[in-house]
């Protein structure tokens, strides 16, 4: 019975971490796609919180179970909307 519980334990403790990393990674996503169109539209913006969700993130990875996520600069996020001005 003791074994079951365990595995239990630890199949819910990586069910919410997977949550947790899902949630984090949407915010993640959402913060990069508004640096971008603060930065398309020649606005100031900052990339504080796309690198605070990715220490999050890198934190979490470090059990083993989810993927890291690069820290992101002013200068990737110029160059990729450069790069999506070209393309248009």
């Amino acid at each position: 019975m003791s074994v079951h519980k365990g595995i239990s334990n630890q199949l819910n403790e990586k069910n919410r971490e997977i949550k947790l990393f899902i949630q984090l990674d949407k915010e993640r996503e959402a913060a990069i796609a508004h640096a971008v169109e603060q930065c398309e539209a020649n606005k100031s913006y900052t990339i504080e919180r796309i690198n605070e969700l990715s220490l999050q993130i890198n934190e979490l990875a470090k059990q083993g179970s989810i993927p890291t996520r690069t820290y992101v600069t002013t200068k990737m996020v110029e160059e990729y909307v450069e790069k999506k001005r070209n393309n248009n």
